[in-house]
């Protein structure tokens, strides 16, 4: 899966959320952590360990 292309599109506006799985989290912190824009981004965290990003100004 390519995050940095998630995160861009999140960004951007051409994708409202995306939903990430516990399992997946390592793959996706590798990007996170080098991504320049992460205060453009909202991780919202539920149980289980599964957390959904939106973009800060589209988020309510």
């Amino acid at each position: 899966m390519d995050y940095e292309e998630m995160l861009e599109q999140l960004r951007s506006g051409e994708l409202e959320e995306f939903v990430l799985e516990a399992k997946d989290f390592k793959a996706f912190y590798e990007v996170w952590r080098n991504y320049p824009y992460q205060n453009a981004i909202r991780g919202v965290a539920a149980r289980g360990g599964v957390v959904t990003y939106t973009a800060k100004n589209k988020a309510k």
